[in-house]
C-alpha cells in the first residue's frame, strides 16, 4: 500500500511540475511578444494521441506493448497534466469561436466522463464484492431464467404435494411479476434494496398463512428472493461501467478530429500552411 502511495505521489508531483514548466515557458514567450499557443496545442494534441492509444492498447493486448497497469496510470496523470495545458493554451478564457467553444465543450465533457469512471472503476468493483459471487455481464439474462424457473417449479411442486394454493396465489400476486419482469431504468440510475426489503417483510407476514410445506417453500422463497436482487445489482453496476465506457471512448474521437480541424484552421488563417 505504501508502494502504490509512494507511485502516486511521483506521478502527481510529475504531472504538476509538467504543467509548471508550461506555464513559465508561456509566461517568458508572451512577454517576448511571441505567441504560445500554437506550441500548447501542439503540446495538448500529443497529449490527447497520447490518452486516446490507451483504447487501442486495450484491444491488442496481445502485442507486446507493456503492461495494462502501466498504460493505466500514463492515461490518468497524462489526462490531468493536459486540463492544466488546455487552460494555459486558452488563457483562462472561454474560447469565442463556435468550432473552439465546440471543442471545449468535448474536451470539458471527456474530462468529466473520465474523473466519474476513475470513482466508478475504484468503488464498484468494492460493491459487487461485498455483494457475493463474481457474475458475468453477459450472463445476467440466462441467470434470471434459471432463478424464475426454479421459483416457479418450486411452487408448482409445493402446490401438488401440500394441495394447498395459499403459496401459489401469493406467488401468482407479490412475485411472478418480480422474478419474471426486468427492475428498468429507474433502479439501474439508482440501484437499492427497498423492493427486496419490502418483499421478505412481505413473505414473511404471509408465512403465518402458510401450511407446514409451504413454509418450508417460502424458506428457499426468501434465498430466491435474496438472489434475484444480488443479479440486478450486478446487472445495474456492470451497466453503469459498461455505459460509462461507451460514452467515454465515444467522446475520444470527435474530440480529436475537432482538435485536428481547430489546428489546422488556426494555422491556415495565420498563413502557416500553403
Amino acid at each position: 500500500m505504501h508502494h502504490f502511495a509512494r507511485r502516486r505521489w511521483i506521478n502527481a508531483t510529475i504531472s504538476v511540475a509538467l504543467v509548471a514548466l508550461v506555464a513559465l515557458w508561456v509566461r517568458f514567450v508572451e512577454s517576448s511578444l511571441g505567441r504560445s499557443a500554437y506550441h500548447t496545442g501542439w503540446l495538448l494534441l500529443a497529449m490527447l494521441v497520447a490518452l486516446a492509444s490507451y483504447s487501442l492498447r486495450k484491444r491488442l493486448p496481445v502485442l507486446p506493448l507493456g503492461r495494462s497497469a502501466i498504460w493505466l496510470q500514463a492515461h490518468l496523470y497524462i489526462a490531468f497534466a493536459s486540463v492544466g495545458i488546455f487552460l494555459l493554451h486558452i488563457q483562462f478564457r472561454w474560447p469565442n469561436g463556435i468550432l473552439e467553444s465546440i471543442l471545449a465543450c468535448v474536451f470539458a465533457a471527456t474530462i468529466i466522463s473520465g474523473l466519474v469512471g476513475l470513482y466508478w472503476t475504484r468503488t464498484i468493483p468494492k460493491k459487487l464484492a461485498k455483494v457475493g459471487e463474481e457474475v458475468l455481464y453477459e450472463e445476467i439474462p440466462r441467470l434470471r431464467v434459471i432463478l424464475r424457473d426454479r421459483a416457479q417449479n418450486m411452487v408448482l411442486a409445493t402446490v401438488r404435494t401440500s394441495g394447498e394454493a395459499t403459496l401459489g396465489e401469493y406467488y401468482e400476486q407479490r412475485l411472478r411479476s418480480y422474478f419474471a419482469r426486468p427492475r428498468g431504468w429507474r433502479y439501474r440510475l439508482r440501484p437499492s434494496s427497498d423492493v427486496r426489503k419490502a418483499l421478505m417483510a412481505d413473505l414473511t407476514e404471509a408465512t403465518r398463512y402458510f401450511s407446514d410445506t409451504e413454509r418450508k417453500s417460502a424458506e428457499q422463497l426468501f434465498s430466491l428472493v435474496r438472489r434475484r436482487d444480488d443479479l440486478d445489482y450486478h446487472d445495474a453496476l456492470q451497466w453503469r461501467l459498461k455505459t460509462w465506457l461507451f460514452v467515454h471512448v465515444a467522446l475520444t474521437y470527435p474530440l480529436l478530429l475537432l482538435a485536428l480541424a481547430h489546428g489546422w484552421l488556426a494555422h491556415l488563417f495565420a498563413g502557416g500552411l500553403s
